[in-house]
């Protein structure tokens, strides 16, 4: 049971954290993701190959799931081998339409895995592949932009421009590359916030997709997770800026639901303080009351349409089980 605690208040913190029936919920969601693996190690989901398998791996191994042990371990094996046996030219996953989302879900999958292998063979392999990955996403950083977009990412790794979700996920990326023992240089993710600070509305105390948009508690709660997980010199006020999140609780008219959902817990997590109660409850419950009973999956967001079955509750189940697991820090890039 990997949500057991000490005895007396430990095992009162676990209530509060689980509810009954929580470890269920994810143990149905992880079975629901396992059932879709195909015989090369890919997944019968809809969306960018590369990008649905290196959730799947995030979401194993974020339950303590690693390549060869247990009732996962072929699972994680084939993913991991199928991601490492694409070996894309030039170390960019991008190019099954996944592109900078899906390269830097693929490495970041990549470096999370690293630590748990066993096999000097294969980590070499990792390693290997981490250098050329995350050399793409920081050349991807150095393109020539104006100044209102310098220091983030876009869609491509020749992009002029920058969004904060892209380049929530290359930190994230990249922060989970230093979790590895890459060297990535602090100044790469000191670039970055300056780009985040940039997207920060200040009349609404929250933060924004673009420089020129209005914010949103999806890329609020991105912008949080990033600078504490850059570890870049900024004074700021955190939990402030966290109201947003509070105020706005990403439910079911959100636009990019469970990317929002994602981000909000793990923003909260870092934060602490007031964030964490409110939002991991009600991030954790609303989940855990949208689940599926028949097979274990989440559906799509409930305004997008869900007509490819199965496949389309691929990348639902994948970031729920991911958003539940954050309080177990068990991946190195969640740990604070």
């Amino acid at each position: 049971m990997l949500w057991a605690g000490a005895a007396g208040a430990g095992e009162q913190q676990d209530r509060e954290l689980y509810p009954p029936g929580f470890e269920v919920a994810v143990e149905q969601g992880l079975l629901f993701l396992q059932a879709q693996q195909k015989p090369g190690g890919s997944f019968e989901a809809a969306g960018p190959p590369a990008a649905m398998a290196g959730l799947a791996v995030l979401a194993f191994l974020a339950n303590g799931h690693t390549p060869d042990v247990g009732r996962y371990g072929l699972t994680v094996r084939n993913a991991l081998d199928y991601l490492l046996n694409l070996n894309p030219d030039g170390g960019y996953w991008g190019r099954d339409g996944g592109r900078m989302y899906g390269h830097c879900i693929v490495t970041l999958a990549l470096s999370q895995a690293y630590g748990t292998e066993t096999d000097p063979a294969q980590r070499a392999r990792i390693k290997k592949a981490l250098g050329a990955a995350s050399r793409v996403i920081i050349a991807a950083q150095s393109v020539g932009k104006d100044d209102a977009h310098i220091g983030g990412w876009r869609y491509e790794p020749g992009s002029t421009d920058s969004d904060m979700s892209v380049t929530a996920w290359c930190v994230h990326a990249l922060a989970g590359c230093r979790n590895a023992g890459m060297d990535i240089p602090q100044e790469r993710f000191e670039s970055a916030a300056t780009f985040i600070m940039r997207c920060w509305r200040e009349k609404q105390r929250g933060f924004a997709y673009l420089p020129t948009d209005e914010p949103s508690p999806g890329m609020t709660g991105a912008a949080l997770a990033c600078l504490r997980m850059a570890g870049a010199s900024r004074s700021f006020d955190a939990a402030a800026a966290g109201r947003l999140v509070l105020e706005r609780p990403v439910r079911d008219d959100a636009r990019y639901q469970y990317s929002s959902l994602y981000w909000t817990t793990l923003a909260a997590h870092f934060v602490g303080q007031p964030l964490w109660p409110a939002v991991w409850k009600g991030n954790r419950d609303y989940l855990l009351s949208r689940q599926r009973r028949d097979d274990g999956s989440w559906p799509a967001s409930r305004n997008e349409v869900d007509g490819q079955g199965k496949a389309g509750r691929f990348f639902p189940t994948a970031m729920a089980v991911l958003t539940l697991s954050v309080p177990s820090q068990i991946l190195p890039v969640y740990r604070k």
